[in-house]
């Protein structure tokens, strides 16, 4: 099984797999055996038995791939805080379209509208700070 089967794997037991996901996903295994050369490239720097040092450059190159490949991991909703977002705090699916911007915009829309009835007759919803 290759990488990107095993996160399309992952990504349909957790519900979350989409066909639009799939560029992100060859990308993020292709980050992965990127990292994987840098790090034996890194390991070949010294003898057997002795270990890499840390201030070799490969070192700097291993860190950035491996925050590159937590940010498309994220991206995908493959780390538990993205995962959370995708599905909200009870692990329904959120509504990504009604957050507490639109419930705002569509008051003042509403507000607006009400303007030749008065704003009086606009009950008062508690979405926008009255003065």
């Amino acid at each position: 099984m290759t990488r990107e089967e095993k996160y399309i794997a992952q990504m349909e037991a957790l519900g979350i797999w989409d066909e639009a996901f799939r560029p992100e996903v060859t990308e993020l295994a292709q980050l992965e055996r990127e990292k994987k050369r840098i790090k034996d490239a890194w390991a070949a720097t010294v003898p057997n038995g002795c270990k890499p040092s840390f201030t070799d450059p490969h070192y700097a190159l291993l860190v950035a791939a491996r925050r590159e490949i937590l940010a498309h991991r994220e991206a995908l909703g493959l780390t538990p805080k993205s995962l959370r977002k995708l599905r909200g705090s009870n692990g329904e699916p959120t509504p990504i379209a009604r957050d507490l911007l639109t419930e705002k915009l569509d008051e003042i829309a509403r507000r607006t509208a009400a303007y030749s009835g008065g704003v009086e007759a606009v009950p008062y919803s508690g979405l926008i700070d009255d003065e």
